[in-house]
């Protein structure tokens, strides 16, 4: 017997880190389907062909699942995740936020509006209560917004072994524009770290095109010492992260992995989602940007771990809300 379809929709095999993440994660929980990708990758328009060539697309699939990251952006239409087509199907949307930090336009959210509103839209979840208060008060869809933590809290992370004597302070950039990053900074914290007795490790968090990129923009890294981590396996990536003992991150699942591995981990970017995943942990103080002057004091000589009861209680929740949604997609598609 051949198993029924999911359209997996979102920012998939571009080879982000979070992203392929979030595939690992339903792969997990949705192992008995056939996951199905609907976008051209490489390609502008996201869907080559116009609409008809997308509607004959999601003709061949069962469901749509539009999950992981901040989809719901108030500010532009991406012509990614939100298309009419899709809603010939059951629509399914878990892991979303939305970063509200740029403002919004009126006719985008009146465009999302009128998606969410849709009788095809049978699950909402999201990843953070902000993102909750946003939809149900913009969007207002006919469907309840469940929250739980962010995806990859419930992923199965692998087993690593960390070197006692020898420490590891992880450290992970991004593509930034040029001259947006503040290298100083940045230089400071690691040797700061050195002071204190670690070895740096600089990681870059991508494969793919993504890889590439950050890779490339890695070059700029001024902390000469450091040994340099590429791979294009994402779980290598993780085993690189949680041999750390305290890490820095530009990306966000570079602080939710390290979180799940009890890594004390200081955020470069302070954008909704890094802010708010911070202040559920209740670890705010961890909260930083690489343009501070005053980042390298973010790293002291005693940085405590994430509790064990703090990791398994969000890892609780998104196992739930995960199984919860694998329950609801075999009760509306079989």
């Amino acid at each position: 017997m051949s198993k029924k379809k999911i359209a997996m929709v979102g920012y998939y095999n571009y080879g982000n880190y979070g992203d392929e993440l979030f595939l690992d994660v339903f792969r997990q929980y949705l192992s008995d389907y056939e996951f199905v990708f609907l976008q051209d990758i490489l390609k502008r328009p996201f869907y080559t062909g116009g609409r008809e060539a997308l509607q004959a697309k999601v003709d061949q699939v069962d469901a749509v699942l539009i999950g992981g990251g901040d989809l719901v952006i108030p500010t532009y239409w991406t012509d990614q995740y939100f298309e009419e087509p899709f809603l010939s199907k059951p629509i399914f949307m878990h892991g979303i936020g939305v970063p509200t930090w740029g403002g919004e336009d009126a006719k985008v959210v009146s465009r999302l509006k009128t998606f969410f509103q849709s009788d095809s839209i049978k699950h909402i979840h999201v990843r953070d209560v902000e993102s909750k208060a946003w939809m149900e008060q913009k969007l207002a869809p006919k469907v309840e917004i469940v929250r739980s933590p962010d995806i990859v809290c419930a992923l199965k992370l692998p087993e690593v072994q960390k070197n006692a004597e020898s420490p590891i302070f992880g450290i992970i950039t991004r593509e930034q524009r040029k001259g947006e990053i503040r290298w100083a900074s940045v230089n400071a914290l690691c040797e700061k770290a050195v002071s204190l007795g670690y070895r740096v490790r600089h990681i870059v968090a991508g494969s793919g095109i993504i890889g590439m990129d950050d890779a490339e923009a890695a070059k700029e890294f001024p902390f000469k010492d450091a040994e340099h981590f590429y791979s294009e396996n994402i779980e290598d990536i993780t085993k690189a992260i949680g041999e750390c003992t305290v890490l820095a991150s530009m990306k966000f699942h570079g602080v939710v992995v390290a979180t799940m591995y009890g890594i004390p981990t200081i955020g470069l970017i302070t954008t909704d989602k890094f802010r708010n995943f911070y202040r559920m942990i209740e670890r705010e103080e961890l909260v930083a940007h690489h343009t501070h002057e005053n980042l390298p004091d973010r790293m002291q000589r005693y940085m405590p771990k994430i509790p064990y009861f703090t990791r398994h209680a969000i890892r609780e929740k998104a196992d739930h809300q995960l199984k919860a949604l694998a329950a609801k997609i075999r009760a509306t598609v079989g």
